[in-house]
């Protein structure tokens, strides 16, 4: 693994600890900067797909960590659907057929993702508080919070917030534009079917 020089090396049970960046310290996005190898319909098609499973599903467990804090399990468990849900979305964008939802997070903290944001798995772990006990009385969930902001800032086009009032009205114009978009990829928009179903 990488190490950063910046980040001390601490000891914990005897055992190095790796460096990991923190949430501020990853790269949202960093396809977007480099170019994008997938053929224009392909590329079309991958992102509108992520850009409905942020706003779907993503913006829901991210409001589940926020009005969860009396409810630490829930907030882990959102936290876990998350980050799995960002490995569903990282696959698409590099245009390979997402895993099962069983095998997201040992995918995720084996290979780490490359698209959505450049991460390793245990920087990914760290990020997330994966150290934290499970069913605990407490849930971090700060550096989730600064990664999401960081990933809805770098996304390539907007992602209106549904869940608030004039997000309805958003939302219709957004599925209009990527309609549109869609249709001059040669494409059919139904291919968001399925997801506008499962949410």
């Amino acid at each position: 693994m990488t190490s950063y020089p910046d980040k001390e090396s601490d000891m914990t049970e005897g055992r190095p600890v790796r460096a990991t960046r923190t949430a501020a310290e990853l790269t949202a996005f960093p396809s977007v900067r480099a170019g994008h190898v997938m053929t224009g319909p392909a590329a079309v098609e991958a992102w509108t797909q992520a850009a409905w499973l942020m706003l779907a599903e993503g913006r829901a467990y991210i409001e589940d960590l926020e009005g969860g804090t009396e409810q630490p399990q829930m907030q882990q468990a959102a936290k876990l659907r998350l980050l799995e849900q960002l490995l569903d979305i990282d696959q698409r964008l590099a245009g390979r057929v997402p895993v099962d939802d069983a095998h997201c997070l040992a995918v995720c903290l084996e290979y780490g993702m490359r698209e959505v944001v450049d991460a390793t798995g245990p920087e990914l772990a760290e990020v997330f508080g994966l150290d934290e006990e499970f069913g605990g009385e407490s849930c971090a969930v700060d550096e989730i919070h600064l990664l999401w902001e960081r990933l809805l800032d770098a996304f390539p086009g907007e992602l209106p917030d549904r869940l608030v009032a004039e997000g309805q009205r958003d939302m219709l114009l957004t599925l209009r534009v990527w309609a549109d978009l869609a249709r001059a990829a040669g494409l059919d928009i139904g291919f968001l079917a399925p997801f506008m179903k499962a949410a």
